[in-house]
């Protein structure tokens, strides 16, 4: 055999020797594939019914034991278990849930999916996209409802013939918005909007009088076992924040929530997910305000309380499920940015109790004794003292970003609240679409605010007073009125000027403010927008 025999040969089993090497690695890669993939519970990418939740549910809760116990809260109409996941074991609840609109069954599928892969995370390694999970789960409790209204998912999924009254549903009205028929209905079988059912502004007028596909807020508040189930949770088990979860617009609501100063972590959240997840905020129109879920367990219990559209707007129908990686890529981490912030809130001081039985807490006297009147032998105990013993404190300067303008301002924080002098705020948004006229009216003594009308300059905007050294603090009260509407800002005498809670501002205005805490820069978006502008108004 010649050299160059010897080196064809030597040639063809390194090449042998490596196509073994490789075909070892690839199985190997396939196993290990195999393997993560058979440890996952929840398959996404088809129609997910209540059948198959029920089914993961339980794999879960045989599969994580420690972390996941499956209860349940109530049943629907038909009978259906309303069945509650606690996943977590920590003393702080957030309550998620989704479902509400029949057609919407996909945030069922996301809220099963979350837990699934969490949990998968938390057992191999305790991180989930630089998330501590550890942490989280023995900080947080997430209390989920994954399908609020299973009769109506049933309904949309097998048609009218699965249900367990045909002819009744038959007579219940297709509202002519949902153009697909059973395929698009959003009620649950009795033909009630679950999302238009909780005594929040429900006196209203509603377009829509008699059961229908969507929009009948029913004949009574709470008429609806569905509702009924939810309230008894939440009057029985304390949650501080609440997520609902909704198709379609891939947009937060209820980031303008007029009670913040309670609960400033409300701002850092929403700039969170926003931040995260490219969602844009949205603000409530006339058809969305009344009897809703989010609306009535913000006004009842003052905690955070956000509605999430997930998905991209397709129509009035389900969202397609093959395309579930795009619900899940943008929304994955939405519910730990929501319990990081959950684990900054403060201790709530005023709590509740109906003879020996906690029932809830709060961290405004008022809203515990309104909560408190509505029980048979309830008290309101107060824990401690919880006046702020800050006497001084320092400045910083925060940057105010509008497109192509910038201004900096000087500001105080205390307790993850920004206070800004209103003149400095409005004289900054002069220009923009955010702009306001503030002025003080002598006779009477107020500050009258306008949205929308350009501001007059007085002296002293943007003054660097008392710049360097800490200033004295004390409570200021100064009635404040928005569009003739008298409003609640909290304020501050520092240094001798008026300083205003500035994520509270943001919101009566209107302004969509996000704060970056590391660069101290607020922008304000541009880019809010009504519900009116969401071709299909799912919420």
């Amino acid at each position: 055999m010649t050299s160059k025999d010897n080196w064809i040969n030597n040639i063809k089993n390194i090449f042998s020797l490596t196509f073994v090497v490789i075909m070892i690695v690839v199985l190997q890669l396939a196993i290990t594939s195999a393997a993560i993939i058979s440890d996952y519970v929840v398959d996404p990418y088809h129609e997910y019914s209540y059948e198959e939740m029920l089914a993961d549910a339980n794999k879960l809760q045989e599969k994580y034991p420690e972390f996941i116990r499956l209860k349940s809260i109530g049943n629907s109409v038909e009978g259906r278990d309303l069945a509650l996941i606690e996943f977590g074991n920590g003393a702080r609840k957030i309550f998620l849930n989704g479902s509400t609109h029949a057609r919407e069954y996909i945030t069922t599928t996301y809220l099963m999916y979350m837990v699934d892969r969490y949990a998968y995370a938390y057992t191999n390694g305790g991180m989930y996209d630089g998330f501590d999970l550890s942490k989280l789960l023995n900080s947080v409790t997430f209390c989920i409802l994954p399908m609020v209204n299973p009769d109506g998912v049933n309904l949309v999924q097998n048609g009218i013939n699965s249900v367990q009254n045909p002819k009744a549903v038959a007579k219940i009205k297709i509202n002519n918005a949902d153009s697909q028929g059973y395929s698009s209905w959003k009620a649950n079988i009795n033909g009630v909007d679950l999302n238009r059912n909780y005594p929040d502004i429900w006196t209203v007028k509603s377009p829509v009088q008699v059961p229908s596909s969507s929009n009948f807020k029913g004949f009574t508040p709470l008429s609806e076992p569905e509702t009924k189930a939810i309230i008894s949770f939440m009057n029985n088990n304390m949650c501080w924040a609440n997520i609902s979860f909704h198709t379609q617009g891939e947009v937060i609501y209820g980031w303008n929530d007029a009670n913040i100063r309670f609960y400033p972590q409300l701002g850092g959240m929403v700039s969170r997910i926003i931040k995260d997840s490219g969602f844009k905020r949205i603000t409530d129109s006339s058809g969305t305000k009344y009897g809703n879920f989010a609306n009535y367990a913000r006004a009842t219990y003052l905690k955070p309380t956000l509605t999430i559209e997930l998905c991209k707007s397709v129509g009035p129908y389900p969202y397609p499920n093959t395309y579930f990686s795009k619900v899940w890529a943008p929304a994955k981490n939405i519910c730990l940015i929501v319990a990081e912030e959950v684990m900054k809130m403060q201790e709530q001081d005023y709590r509740v109790y109906q003879n020996d039985r906690f029932l809830h807490a709060f961290s405004a006297k008022q809203y515990a004794l309104d909560f408190a009147r509505k029980w048979s032998n309830a008290k309101v105990l107060f824990v401690k003292d919880v006046k702020n013993t800050i006497t001084t404190i320092a400045p910083i300067t925060l940057s105010i970003a509008m497109k192509e303008k910038s201004t900096t301002v000087q500001a105080y924080s205390l307790d993850d609240i920004n206070y800004i002098k209103l003149r400095d705020l409005a004289i900054s948004l002069t220009g923009t679409d955010k702009q306001f006229e503030a002025h003080y009216d002598y006779s009477n003594k107020a500050i009258i605010l306008t949205s929308g009308a350009a501001y007059t300059v007085v002296e002293g905007e943007l003054a660097r007073e008392g710049s360097t050294v800490s200033e004295s603090l004390r409570d200021t009260v100064i009635a404040t009125y928005l569009n003739d509407t008298k409003i609640d800002i909290k304020a501050y005498n520092i240094g001798g000027s008026n300083y205003f809670d500035l994520q509270a501002l943001s919101a009566a205005l209107n302004l969509g403010m996000t704060y970056d805490s590391v660069t101290k820069i607020i922008n304000f978006d541009d880019e809010t927008v009504s519900d009116e502008t969401i071709k299909d108004e799912n919420y």
